[in-house]
């Protein structure tokens, strides 16, 4: 025997909510790097005939390589609501690790492994701040950044220190099919970022603690390793860009890193990526590498000088962040 249920006079059936149309702003917001990328590109093809040859653009894939593996390791972290300044001093105690204890006579294995380990633990220490004694991650980052990189001049004792065999990391300046080694690094590097974000539950997790950390401890989620996690990617991807400097110049410098703040925070931002974390992507954040190294590479190629160009990058950054303040203010709405 069946039961029939018979719909009351009056009540119309129930039908989805009409879905918001989407905001036109917002769509500008989204979209406006990708129009970016494309409009530089596009000026500079016009304005230089070496810009688009094959040489070229392997020469930018090669320069924003570092930048790239950086930004990775930031956007990650910030997904999860904590942004990692501490990337730079990692590239520095790195770089001198190795050759100040490559110069000693340490085999190079073993030096690389004291590098990696020195480095995971400033992730480590990051952490500790971070979680246990709840000081903020920006401030907590500058801190133990800025610690590390005087503990960099100190094992350098302020000096320049080259290895003793630059042949050995002499695989960072090859080729791979005509790619640059730091190039195809970097390729693996967003690949398998886009991977962790989009298709594991650890990446599930890395945005429900960002969107709510209160939220997605009610939910089971383990907030405080999730911390540690990201974290420790930033501070694993900022030594693996230390041993690419330090391939590619031959020689270990605690000053190292110090370049490389804003232009690695200013392609994250430019990517859209919010401060409050819970959103963004390795994607997008390529696309935000992409134009600081398009920029970067058309004005050398047009003469422009270099006080110019950093004046120019100044802008570039003034605009993430004005870009970043306008989404969270719509957000806030």
């Amino acid at each position: 025997m069946t039961a029939t249920i018979v719909a009351q006079p009056g009540t119309p059936p129930a039908s989805p909510p009409p879905k918001p149309k989407a905001d036109p702003v917002d769509r500008i917001l989204d979209v406006g790097i990708y129009i970016a990328l494309a409009a530089l590109v596009l000026v500079f093809s016009v304005a230089s005939p070496y810009f688009l040859t094959v040489g070229n653009l392997l020469n930018i894939g090669q320069a924003v390589a570092q930048t790239g593996i950086l930004a990775a390791g930031v956007t990650i972290a910030l997904i999860a609501g904590q942004l990692d300044i501490s990337f730079g001093s990692v590239i520095a105690i790195t770089a001198v690790l190795i050759a100040v204890l490559t110069s000693a006579g340490v085999p190079v294995a073993v030096a690389v492994l004291a590098a990696v380990v020195a480095g995971l633990l400033v992730g480590v220490l990051n952490g500790v701040l971070i979680v246990h004694l709840n000081i903020s991650s920006i401030i907590s980052t500058l801190a133990v950044g800025t610690a590390v990189t005087g503990g960099a001049y100190l094992v350098a004792s302020g000096q320049v220190v080259p290895l003793p065999d630059p042949t050995v990391f002499s695989w960072v300046n090859a080729r791979i099919l005509g790619l640059p080694v730091p190039m195809l690094i970097a390729i693996a590097v967003y690949v398998a970022g886009w991977i962790l974000l989009s298709k594991t539950k650890l990446g599930a997790h890395i945005y429900a603690v960002g969107g709510n950390s209160s939220a997605a401890l009610r939910a089971g989620i383990p907030v405080k390793r999730i911390y540690f996690t990201v974290l420790l990617i930033s501070s694993g991807l900022a030594v693996l860009a230390g041993v690419i400097v330090l391939g590619r110049t031959g020689a270990g410098d605690p000053s190292y890193g110090a370049a490389d703040m804003f232009t690695v925070l200013g392609a994250v931002l430019l990517s859209g990526i919010g401060l409050g974390g819970g959103t963004g992507s390795v994607q997008r954040t390529l696309i935000g590498v992409l134009i600081i190294g398009v920029l970067a590479n058309g004005l050398v190629l047009l003469g422009v000088q270099s006080y110019y160009q950093q004046l120019l990058n100044g802008a570039v950054l003034v605009l993430a962040v004005v870009m970043e303040a306008i989404r969270r203010k719509r957000r806030s709405r």
